[in-house]
């Protein structure tokens, strides 16, 4: 199993909006998310998280083309230079 994760660090002029529109948009879709604010954040700005677990590759390519690249193209459309998105995924291991 893969924890897909979707990073999104938003400068303070364009949190509010972004964030209104993040929301919504998530609702919206059939994904089963968790969303998250980082507490320490290393950069300037506020940064958010979008976890789902994925089982396989159809679902991974479905999650990216529905989701992260819809909230990609809005970022730049919308809120270019001022926000920016970053995915990586995980694999769950057995606990030591």
């Amino acid at each position: 199993m893969i924890l897909y994760n979707i990073s999104i660090i938003v400068e303070d002029s364009s949190h509010d909006e972004l964030m209104l529109w993040v929301k919504t948009f998530l609702k919206e879709t059939n994904y089963e998310t968790t969303f998250l604010k980082m507490l320490e954040n290393p950069h300037e700005g506020t940064t958010y998280c979008i976890q789902t677990t994925i089982t396989n590759d159809a679902d991974m390519i479905a999650f990216q083309e529905g989701v992260t690249q819809v909230i990609q193209s809005h970022i730049g459309s919308h809120h270019n230079g001022k926000a920016f998105i970053f995915d990586s995924k995980m694999e769950y291991l057995s606990n030591l």
